[in-house]
């Protein structure tokens, strides 16, 4: 387990085409209006094949068990137990911790994210604005799994918050390969989502 990250990794937003950083949006406003996954046929009608292939083969957005696509990075299209109330009142789900703290990144305004802590299932209740945490930061941890090589989905489930480190650090002793897993103080953590979702 370590402490440290590339951040030479983040980012990736930032590079898509502009037609596929309208159309990443335009799929991700479909899913929170809806509350439901978007087929491939609908994303196609939707934002245009050129752009959907860009944003699958950069694992912006992904497919979930059905083949429709209800993972797009930070919006989850299914119950995950992290939920975000952005300042215009719109409600979704998020695909893990570390994408709820990326939301000020992405919509570019303040929010509220209501989540829990792996290991106890103690609630967690963080404000954001695009620059901080509002108030007093939580004595919260974070953990990150490096997806190299790998659909972000395939690590969601591993990228938790925790409510005590001693706690943390076992548990991601039992990931299958935690040499690629790290444990932050919420502040890091919220820093390290910020530059992976700025865009």
């Amino acid at each position: 387990m370590k402490t440290g990250f590339d951040f030479s990794k983040a980012g990736k937003y930032k590079f898509l085409s502009d037609e596929a950083k309208v159309g990443r949006f335009l799929l991700i406003d479909y899913v929170i209006e809806n509350g439901a996954a978007v087929s491939l046929a609908s994303a196609a009608g939707m934002i245009g094949l050129t752009a959907l292939d860009e944003l699958l083969a950069s694992h912006i957005v992904d497919l979930d068990a059905d083949g429709n696509i209800g993972h797009l990075y930070p919006v989850s299209a299914a119950e995950t137990g992290h939920s975000v109330t952005l300042a215009d009142g719109r409600r979704f789900n998020t695909m893990c911790a570390i994408d709820s703290l990326g939301c000020p990144a992405t919509f570019h305004m303040d929010c509220e994210i209501s989540s829990f802590c792996r290991d106890t299932g103690e609630s967690v209740y963080i404000k954001l604005t695009e620059n901080g945490i509002i108030g007093t930061a939580p004595d919260i941890f974070v953990s990150y799994v490096d997806n190299v090589g790998k659909a972000s989905c395939e690590c969601c489930g591993m990228m938790s918050f925790f409510r005590h480190k001693e706690n943390a650090e076992k548990t991601l002793q039992c990931f299958a390969d935690s040499s690629q897993a790290y444990l932050w103080p919420l502040e890091d953590a919220l820093r390290a989502a910020r530059m992976m979702f700025e865009n």
